[in-house]
């Protein structure tokens, strides 16, 4: 299987232990950590190693996909992926995070334009499903451009925020009906 993306801009590769250090630096952001689900804060260089296992055994369940999106000049900037959706069908929900450095500047649809149509490619994948906190309408930006549409709100926890806030949920294409989103119980977030 290939795990190596490459864009117009962006080198999409798993992550490596070396990898550690600059992913709790930009992760480590409260602005980063509080628009994702499964970032908790403060988010430390131990938080970047368990990430890094999460993502190496999720990649060999198949279930989860993570990969460390990199820039010529600044290397790594954030991550993006795409994992299993229910238990059936072959629906993926797709997250992605940038460091603060690096937010409208298009990197975000473009890593994730790739890694869906790498999902499409190498998993089979039919549809996609991802959300945002309601208070990240930049991220629903993101999500509108790659042609999702949105389904409804659902309470999300965000383990930065240490609560439950409204999101907005997406779904592509236009009419997909995935027939189950997945789990975002707080008690079975797993730390990023």
């Amino acid at each position: 299987m290939q795990l190596t993306i490459t864009t117009q801009r962006l080198t999409l590769r798993p992550f490596e232990e070396a990898d550690a250090r600059r992913v709790a630096y930009l992760a480590g952001e409260y602005d980063v950590a509080k628009m994702c689900g499964r970032i908790p804060h403060p988010y430390t260089m131990a938080s970047a190693f368990d990430f890094f296992g999460i993502a190496a055994r999720g990649r060999e369940s198949g279930s989860e996909f993570a990969f460390a999106v990199t820039a010529p000049i600044d290397g790594l900037i954030g991550s993006c992926g795409v994992m299993r959706a229910g238990e059936t069908g072959n629906t993926w929900e797709v997250g992605y995070w940038f460091g603060t450095p690096y937010w409208g500047l298009g990197y975000a649809s473009e890593a994730a334009r790739a890694v869906m149509d790498w999902a499409r490619g190498q998993l089979g994948a039919e549809a996609f499903v991802a959300g945002h906190f309601a208070d990240n309408p930049a991220s629903g930006n993101v999500l509108r451009k790659l042609g999702f549409v949105p389904t409804g709100e659902q309470d999300l926890f965000g383990l930065a925020r240490q609560r439950t806030s409204l999101a907005q949920r997406y779904v592509w294409p236009e009419g997909a009906t995935p027939a189950k989103l997945p789990n975002h119980d707080p008690h079975a977030a797993r730390a990023h």
